[in-house]
């Protein structure tokens, strides 16, 4: 079993050393029990590479070949499309995978993290990765494409990316690799990538982020990491990717659920769910002045099944 919440220590290092894996924060139970199911989105290991072209066509079909703006190399590190090719967006047709993304234990530590309890959880994704799919290689680089702005890494402009590993990640199935803050002081993290060629220093610093199911791996904006490819045969690797930014920062952002607001699985994720974990991604929590009884009754026609009295007792 893993830690009921995570440690102040762990919170210290994302914040000084820039990124931190903390071992089986989400116990392995609950993870497997949220799994369960998870081959209804993707391909197990083993159906993935019993027929790599099959699965591909019987579940995602034929798409038109994802056009790059640049053509990196076959061998050698670089941001192909085919890297993200096995990805679904929350909400996830698998109820108990959705609640993963609220987990009680991953909110507190974002709330400790960001030193603030007015969060939005601004991304949210599950991601498979399978070996001899295509080459997962990456350069350094930071995530600049989750912002208009530079990284401001002070609070309380920073904000917190994760990673929930739903499998266990070990050498062989590509933990991500990462490179401390002090390792990698004065350089310019507005640069789009660092080659090895170019910073063979930057890559000597790197350190793989294996970690059991349940682990969470919680990084810093201004962090040089990368990818990586899977190296052991029939391997695969699956996560949920988890992003989260204090409220009001509307110059960050990356993926916006509303547009699924009446999917069953959001109605049924929202109908399960407090108005803490609603709050998380942007639902006026009891109190807001938005609410009347008027707009409390037309949400209940909406969401036959959320328990809205704490919007009615706030009223």
């Amino acid at each position: 079993m893993g830690p009921a919440r995570a440690h102040d220590s762990h919170v210290a290092a994302w914040r000084d050393r820039g990124w931190v894996l903390i071992e089986g924060l989400v116990p392995t139970d609950e993870i497997d029990a949220a799994t369960r199911d998870l081959r209804e989105m993707f391909p197990t290991a083993e159906e993935y590479h019993a027929d790599p072209a099959g699965e591909r066509l019987r579940r995602i079909g034929q798409p038109a070949e994802a056009k790059a703006a640049y053509t990196w190399p076959a061998a050698g590190p670089g941001f192909r499309p085919d890297q993200h090719r096995w990805q679904a967006l929350f909400p996830f047709a698998l109820p108990e995978l959705n609640r993963l993304c609220v987990h009680a234990a991953i909110v507190d530590f974002a709330e400790r993290a960001l030193q603030t309890r007015d969060l939005r959880l601004y991304q949210a994704l599950a991601s498979a990765k399978y070996a001899g799919e295509t080459n997962y290689e990456q350069p350094m680089h930071t995530d600049r494409n989750h912002s208009w702005l530079p990284a401001r890494n002070v609070a309380p402009w920073w904000h917190l990316e994760t990673f929930l590993y739903l499998s266990d990640v070990n050498e062989g199935n590509a933990p991500t690799h990462l490179v401390a803050l002090p390792d990698s002081a004065g350089r310019a993290t507005t640069v789009p990538l660092a080659m090895p060629k170019g910073d063979p220093e930057l890559y000597a610093a790197e350190l793989a982020a294996a970690g059991v199911r349940g682990s969470l791996l919680a990084y810093r904006t201004d962090v040089f990491h990368r990818g990586v490819d899977l190296t052991a045969p029939g391997a695969a690797r699956f996560i949920l990717g988890l992003g989260f930014k204090v409220a009001g920062h509307d110059w960050i952002g990356y993926h916006t659920q509303q547009s699924k607001s009446t999917s069953p699985a959001w109605v049924r994720f929202a109908e399960g769910s407090t108005p803490r974990e609603l709050e998380l991604f942007g639902w006026p929590p009891p109190g807001h002045p938005i609410w009347d009884a008027a707009l409390l009754d037309e949400t209940a026609e909406r969401y036959p099944d959320l328990d809205l009295d704490p919007w009615r007792a706030a009223l």
